[in-house]
């Protein structure tokens, strides 16, 4: 039991020992890095569709877009983008009309009023373009500066301005576009 005791001793201050005596523990660091890609993004917001009224054998939907047109009422949607881009049209698109309607010509515009460089219309067209003052405008694309959201007005016009609007129930869509610059 003695020895057992003897034995304690010497193992407690043998640990003790160690444990006062060890030189000082150095401190060690990491570096953790953070990396992404972030992507160009653009997001459509307030979209709202417009109303197709008869016009001398068109269906027009473009009042309150470009000054000067004011049949119908042009449908608007707003444009934010995190990196600068384009917006540009589709040609007008038949979603449904009256078999016995002649939409050959179809047209829409897209419009913005508060550019900074002035004001901004481009064009998509099928067939003939029956706002011939907008149809060089046919391709073009709006530009859409980094982070500063635009209300586009879009208007649209379709038929053979010969024929007639028949009764019945229109309903075209524009697609459009927003492409990273």
């Amino acid at each position: 039991m003695k020895n057992l005791r003897r034995l304690a001793l010497v193992s407690s201050i043998a640990a003790l020992g160690a444990v006062a005596f060890n030189p000082k523990a150095q401190a060690e660091t990491a570096d953790v890095t953070f990396s992404g890609n972030i992507p160009m993004s653009c997001s459509f917001s307030s979209t709202t569709g417009g109303s197709l009224v008869s016009s001398g054998g068109w269906v027009e939907a473009a009042g309150n877009s470009v000054p000067g047109l004011d049949t119908g009422t042009s449908g608007s949607t707003t444009l934010s983008c995190n990196g600068s881009a384009t917006v540009s049209p589709s040609a007008p698109i038949k979603v449904s009309a009256p078999d016995a309607f002649d939409g050959s010509n179809a047209q829409s515009i897209i419009y913005i009023a508060e550019n900074a460089d002035g004001n901004r219309i481009v064009s998509s067209y099928s067939g003939s373009a029956p706002w011939q003052e907008y149809a060089s405008n046919n391709s073009n694309a709006i530009p859409i500066p980094a982070n500063t959201s635009r209300v586009l007005k879009v208007g649209m016009t379709a038929g053979s301005g010969n024929g007639t609007v028949v009764p019945g129930s229109y309903n075209y869509k524009v697609t459009v576009t927003a492409t990273a610059n």
